[in-house]
């Protein structure tokens, strides 16, 4: 009697497996398509919300000590060792115009740049991933180097919920010489 009971159980078993492959079978062919996003490491400079390209960042860390320049730029915070690599830092709430950043916030380190860069940040924020650039507001925004705003909600994480601009690193980069 057990050996039917536990033919049954088997087989029963087995028939719900099987239903439940083809429920998820169906539901993944129901015609939902692949989307593209874009990935961006969202930093905070005071009240902004600034998105950098996440192919453009090689890391984030924490402060390190810098080394003031003498007649260098407010934009400069100064250069300092990162990973063994001296890194050339600059404020980059200064160098959008705010006024200068926190000093305890974090350093993104920018990836192929020479001389090697990093970017001081009040705090990262998160990652978000867009959907296309279309979908980023542009109008209007002048010839800096802010590409786009990205509306709340956007990101398709959900990690960041406030809308945030998009920065052009090589033309903001272009504005400080290093």
């Amino acid at each position: 009697m057990t050996a039917a009971l536990d033919a049954k159980i088997v087989e029963r078993r087995d028939a719900l497996l099987d239903a439940r492959a083809a429920a998820l079978a169906a539901r993944s062919a129901g015609g939902e398509r692949a989307v593209a996003t874009e990935g961006f490491l969202v930093c905070a400079c005071g009240a902004e919300r600034v998105g950098l390209p996440l192919a453009s960042v090689a890391g984030v860390t924490p402060p390190i000590p810098c080394t003031a320049l003498p007649g260098a730029p407010t934009t400069l915070r100064g250069i300092g060792a990162m990973a063994g690599t001296i890194v050339t830092v600059l404020d980059l709430a200064a160098c959008l115009g705010l006024s200068a950043g926190s000093e305890d916030g974090h350093l993104v380190r920018l990836r192929a740049q020479e001389p090697a860069m990093a970017l001081a940040v009040d705090r990262v924020v998160g990652i978000a991933r867009i959907e296309s650039r279309a979908n980023v507001a542009a109008d209007a925004l002048g010839a800096g180097p802010v590409l786009g705003y990205v509306p709340p909600g956007s990101d398709r994480t959900g990690d960041v919920r406030d809308g945030f601009s998009i920065l052009d690193l090589p033309a903001l980069l272009a504005r400080f010489p290093t």
